[in-house]
């Protein structure tokens, strides 16, 4: 973000082993393992990323083998994508033409038609594991590739998604030029990211599941609105997104050591409290932006 200008500062050093590396490693939503390449900030902007890294090409082939491990958490995660959508549902037409970038198996997707949201929506997802386990009715409609510009022609949707995927992009730039090149006129973009200044990382610095070997730029509010304003969109709002989990879930995805877990889990069960569903803004930031022109 700041070119020549940029000061850099290593935050963490690695922890990666190529040896231990496995397909499993770039799962979708996984638990925290603690692996990661160095983390780097810029101490001007405050931008945080991963240098170095596998090439482009090297991580296509790891994310083209990814599977799904989050399938208990869909319907949690459908909840909280609908509170964005429905924020900006009135300033849309009727049947919307939506795309969704990392869409994983369709399941966000599925859940706008089953609501009768609109029945126009497309996918780009670049696993073929997860693909394949999509609702027959998507199939066809979710392309199997990393995010290019050039999937779609120009002025193509009303709305595009991006829900925990341009933590993942090797180029965050290219995704935010493509996709307001992709939106029609007033459309609009709602992205979820990790906040680098959320309540994870404030609670367990370097533990939290957001340093992870799968990101690779990590943003705050003011960076993740700024890369999408340099680029021509009007910023409709920015907050701190409250996830709702059960309990056990919360405490996984946490970075308290392992012995910490198991014991609060213990408890949980004697109380059986562990399914009980919980609201929190643990660290994850909802930007709205809309095509300006």
């Amino acid at each position: 973000m700041c070119g020549q200008k940029q000061q850099i500062k290593v935050l963490y050093e690695a922890t990666l082993d190529k040896r231990n590396l496995t397909k499993k490693t770039y799962s979708a939503r996984r638990m925290p393992d603690k692996v990661h390449y160095r983390i780097l900030k810029c101490v001007r902007c405050s931008l945080v990323f991963s240098s170095p890294i596998f090439p482009a090409e090297k991580l296509s082939k790891f994310y083209r083998k990814s599977v799904c491990s989050y399938g208990d958490q869909i319907p949690y995660l459908i909840k909280t994508y609908l509170k964005i959508v429905e924020q900006i549902k009135k300033d849309l037409p009727k049947n919307p033409k939506i795309l969704e970038v990392g869409c994983g198996n369709g399941f966000f997707l599925k859940a706008l038609i089953d609501l009768g949201f609109t029945k126009n929506v497309f996918g780009v997802e670049p696993s073929s594991k997860m693909v394949s386990e999509s609702n027959s009715a998507l199939k066809d409609k979710i392309k199997i590739n990393v995010f290019k510009s050039s999937l779609f022609p120009k002025n193509s949707f009303n709305l595009i998604l991006c829900f925990h995927t341009l933590d993942h992009m090797f180029d965050p730039d290219e995704f935010v030029r493509g996709a307001y090149s992709m939106l029609k006129k007033n459309g609009y973009a709602a992205v979820v990211v990790h906040d680098t200044q959320g309540l994870s990382v404030r609670l367990f610095g370097e533990r939290s599941a957001i340093f992870d070997i799968e990101h690779i730029y990590l943003f705050n509010k003011k960076t993740l609105k700024k890369i999408f304003a340099r680029s021509g969109f009007k910023i409709i709002g920015v907050s701190n997104l409250v996830n709702s989990y059960p309990l056990n879930y919360w405490v996984q995805m946490s970075g308290f050591p392992n012995v910490v877990k198991k014991f609060v889990k213990y408890i949980f069960d004697v109380f059986m409290i562990g399914k009980k569903e919980i609201s929190i803004p643990a660290g994850n930031i909802a930007l709205i932006t809309k095509k300006n022109v």
